[in-house]
């Protein structure tokens, strides 16, 4: 089972539908919301997040078997995870996620260039994994299935760091990892979400003395 399970706003009882009026706006389904995390620390970092309909793993630092017989416990299919997006290139966040595409040929991977080049230069993976990727760029949106990722620059010490806002029937969730200080970017998704998740491994003395980000 993964450490935490959180469910977000649970849906309605089914009423009957209704026709609204023509001077009514459109009613919006919002579908349940589910993040669950599977872990978190330098032994490994992988969450999920999705909806009725399907979600994205948010890194890929933790086992593969244990991280889908999870989701399975918890009624979420394989083929409802539609893709990963990667914060950033340690080992505890990217460790299984060549053979996570390998093994789910649907599942892409979403980063930035600078990311994915920090992967290759740090540890032993195939270049193959190249293959499996889509890229992102910082500020700019894209899509995967109905969800809609920003990708944000975060404070960190890796090739390229970033957090991301995640869109869907007009809820915000926003993740930010291993932040050392909460810089202006980061700022300004936290005040846009309606759900936010951050993370940081915490030290008065490196903080006050050290030049970790």
């Amino acid at each position: 089972m993964p450490d935490i399970e959180v469910i977000l706003p649970e849906k309605k009882a089914e009423q009957p539908a209704e026709v609204p009026r023509a001077d009514e706006a459109p009613v919006v389904r919002r579908r349940k919301l589910r993040f669950m995390s599977f872990g978190s620390g330098s032994s490994g970092n992988c969450a999920y997040f999705g909806n009725d309909d399907g979600g994205v793993l948010i890194d890929a630092g933790v086992d593969t078997k244990f991280v889908f017989e999870a989701l399975r416990k918890n009624g979420i299919t394989d083929d409802m995870v539609k893709g990963v997006v990667l914060t950033h290139d340690h080992g505890d966040h990217v460790r299984y996620a060549y053979n996570i595409v390998r093994r789910y040929k649907h599942i892409r991977l979403y980063c930035t260039p600078r990311l994915m080049n920090g992967l290759l230069r740090r540890h032993s993976v195939s270049r193959r994994i190249k293959e499996y990727q889509e890229n992102v760029f910082k500020e700019i949106p894209f899509k995967i299935a109905d969800f809609t990722i920003t990708a944000f620059d975060a404070s960190h010490d890796g090739s390229d760091n970033m957090g991301f806002m995640i869109e869907n029937d007009g809820q915000k969730f926003v993740v930010a990892p291993d932040m050392g200080i909460i810089n202006a970017r980061t700022a300004f998704y936290a005040k846009e979400a309606n759900y936010l998740m951050l993370e940081s491994n915490y030290d008065s003395r490196m903080l006050d003395e050290g030049s970790y980000p």
